[in-house]
């Protein structure tokens, strides 16, 4: 009944300058829940949680995905020249499309990788999405990947090679499958350019099952430089120094640069590639730490060695780490819940970037509600009072941070990347600094 409603209502919205939800969707009060009407959220919740029904026949002719995709509304130019996605895809081509539309900027970019183990009519329609799209859009590669980390460095990796070929872009995101962005153009734009280079990923201490110390990790055996006749001898035959962290990143486009044309990152993913689990986890967050190496927009090995973990903006992600007990969907995969409907106040108003997982056919109320804030604030002039520009700026001001939460953490790597090259600079890893965390947003 619900796919039959969609395909005779499918062209509702009509010419409507408004955010345009899908048929099984349009009854949903986004505005209650923003409200903390829990009552209406319960209702939602209870009775009527709607998960996304795939549409076999969604029109994929180039004219109805731009129809889709397109705003009607012109766009202003971003002060960094764009921001570039590199996403690692398997399923739910509905999705990928919704998060194309709710970043689309004319001087955005982006890139897939398609697993080789998807479904054949999803890699189609992202080949035909991308076809439409040539000037914006790229697909340099398939790969079998899996979701213990193997070969997902390596898509991140041709990505980011392909993605250089365009000009103008400022930062690249590299992303996942369910990885979904809650900031609009504007925002991203802002935010990274008050980043001002950094590289924003979340680093920790090495998980012991992916400790491969039988390897060798120095840049010679690495064979990492290009050149190495430009790099000290010493720099070439020390170890790297591993931290565990995430494979969704933000690079500035001079790190994309250097990982791409200083760095020859075959050998590390090689060997990467070895661990049964996670190894994907370490790349960017290792190199991130090891300053010797010039990374553009790298940080310190200090707070690590001081037994604190760094956060990050990129990404919100909160692990089950009770089971579902503690998802306040009651829903978890792969000990990270699931967020559904309940979670669109902390995606209005916390600083991250993406939350990751977001199911649909868990709930796209959460996905078309999310899609609707964005696009009030982007076109319809919907004020995001959450979002801090003061605290974005004082990303570079800040002087003592502790690492115990993503503001904290975030805030002394942006000082650390400023101020790291002055005479006597030292890094203090500790805080009173209140945390804003996720759990403050949940039940309020």
């Amino acid at each position: 009944m619900i796919a039959s409603l969609r395909e005779e209502n499918s062209d509702y919205c009509g010419e409507s300058m408004n955010y345009c939800k899908r048929p099984e969707t349009r009854h949903i009060q986004c505005g209650e829940v923003l409200k903390r009407d829990k009552t209406y959220l319960s209702s939602i919740i209870e009775d009527n949680r709607i998960p996304l029904i795939r549409n076999p026949s969604l029109n994929m002719s180039c004219p109805e995905i731009s129809k889709r995709i397109r705003p009607k509304y012109n766009m202003s130019s971003l002060k960094l020249g764009g921001v570039a996605f590199a996403r690692n895809v398997f399923t739910d081509y509905e999705l990928i499309e919704k998060q194309v539309q709710m970043t689309w900027h004319p001087d955005n970019r982006y890139c897939f990788v398609v697993d080789k183990n998807a479904k054949d009519d999803f890699k189609q329609r992202i080949e035909q999405l991308v076809g439409c799209f040539e000037d914006q859009m790229v697909m340099p590669v398939t790969l079998f990947m899996d979701s213990a980390g193997h070969n997902q460095n390596l898509a991140h990796t041709k990505c980011m090679k392909a993605l250089l070929q365009y000009p103008n872009w400022g930062y690249a995101m590299l992303l996942q499958n369910h990885d979904f962005i809650t900031k609009t153009v504007y925002e991203l734009d802002r935010i990274f350019d008050l980043m001002g280079g950094v590289i924003d990923v979340k680093t920790g201490g090495v998980i012991w099952e992916r400790d491969m110390k039988h390897l060798k990790w120095d840049p010679k055996s690495l064979k990492l430089f290009r050149n190495e006749s430009a790099v000290p001898e010493d720099v070439l035959k020390t170890s790297l120094t591993f931290a565990c962290g995430s494979v969704q990143a933000s690079l500035s486009r001079e790190t994309v640069r250097w990982l791409i044309e200083t760095a020859d990152l075959t050998r590390f993913i090689d060997q990467q590639n070895q661990i049964v689990f996670g190894g994907d986890e370490q790349m960017i967050s290792t190199f991130q730490i090891n300053s010797q190496l010039g990374i553009p927009g790298h940080f310190t090995k200090d707070c690590l060695e001081q037994g604190v973990s760094v956060e990050q903006v990129t990404r919100l992600v909160h692990w089950s780490s009770t089971g579902h007990a503690n998802c306040v969907t009651k829903i978890s995969r792969h000990g990270v819940c699931l967020f559904g409907i309940e979670d669109l106040i902390p995606m209005a108003e916390l600083p991250h970037l993406s939350f990751n997982k977001v199911y649909p056919k868990f709930d796209w109320s959460i996905i078309d509600c999310a899609a609707e804030l964005v696009f009030n604030r982007t076109f319809l002039g919907q004020d995001n009072q959450h979002f801090d520009e003061d605290y974005y700026s004082n990303l570079v001001t800040v002087s003592t941070f502790q690492v115990t939460s993503f503001e904290k953490s975030s805030l002394f790597l942006v000082q650390y990347h400023k101020n790291h090259k002055k005479p006597g600079y030292k890094l203090n890893c500790t805080s009173n600094r209140k945390p804003r965390r996720y759990e403050d947003y949940i039940g309020s």
